[in-house]
């Protein structure tokens, strides 16, 4: 049996005539303003400079993400430690709703490598070939801020807006520091042999 509400013409037009959502242009925002000359920045300067734009970047998503991580993982907790079946629960709640975002994390992982990966290739290009001139420089990143655009531009088409794209890009360096943190420092504990 066919479900009414899918095929129902009549529903579809009334959903469309009563429920309009406007959204401003992506590519005139402000975020993608501040992306593009973050990217620039990045892919004009030299090795250290993105070191430390790349620094300042973990610095920032530390400030808003970790009080809120370490907020979040106190309440966690606490519910697990009083209601243990509630993790079970919670943990599939939280894998449903990154579900939903895995469709678009791809285009987001895809955009953030550009976003990394270029300037790091035109600055080790730069460190192997000596003495380039600068209108070389400026084409470089002339062309990878124009790739950038596009790629930003395929993203605003598939339902992204600009200040939570530039944020995803942005905390991609401190999502990576967190990453390769171990779970556990262990301290060196003398071990107890065992005597028969």
């Amino acid at each position: 049996m066919k479900n009414f509400f899918e095929e129902s013409d009549f529903l579809k037009t009334t959903i469309r005539k009563n429920v309009t959502i406007e959204r401003k242009p992506q590519v005139n925002t402000i975020w993608h303003g501040v992306l593009l000359i973050l990217f620039g920045l990045l892919a004009y300067g030299s090795m250290t400079q993105q070191l430390l734009l790349i620094a300042l970047f973990v610095v920032i998503a530390a400030i808003v993400k970790g009080p809120l991580m370490l907020l979040w993982g106190a309440v966690y907790s606490a519910l697990i430690a009083f209601f243990p079946p509630l993790g079970l629960l919670l943990s599939i709640v939280f894998f449903l709703i990154n579900l939903g975002t895995v469709a678009k994390s791809w285009r987001i992982s895809l955009t953030s490598a550009y976003f990394y990966l270029v300037p790091l290739i035109g600055s080790i290009l730069r460190a192997v070939i000596k003495n380039e001139p600068t209108y070389a420089v400026l084409v470089f990143v002339a062309v990878s801020v124009l790739g950038l655009h596009f790629l930003l531009h395929w993203l605003y088409k598939n339902n992204s807006l600009s200040r939570s794209l530039t944020w995803s890009i942005i905390s991609v360096p401190y999502a990576i520091m967190i990453m390769l943190l171990p779970t556990r420092f262990h301290r060196l504990k003398p071990t107890k042999k065992l005597k028969f």
